[in-house]
């Protein structure tokens, strides 16, 4: 789970609504966290925003290049 900020999580629902994204602190508080699984469709749309999920990417794709050759 990465750390994602509330405009990172409005654009990943925006596109895949049913996604799993945790928010701490549920009671009207302002030290709430949102987190994210990290799943490569999901990190793709924040890769622009948030450099940790660029990073996880990166490994990923380092790891698994079988699947992401054309």
């Amino acid at each position: 789970m990465i750390p994602i900020t509330q405009e990172e999580s409005e654009k990943i629902r925006a596109k895949y609504p049913k996604v799993c994204i945790s928010r701490t602190m549920k009671s009207k508080s302002s030290r709430h966290c949102y987190y994210l699984e990290e799943s490569d469709k999901y990190l793709e749309l924040i890769v622009d925003t948030n450099n940790q999920a660029a990073e996880i990417l990166r490994q990923h794709k380092r790891y698994n290049l079988r699947f992401y050759q054309n």
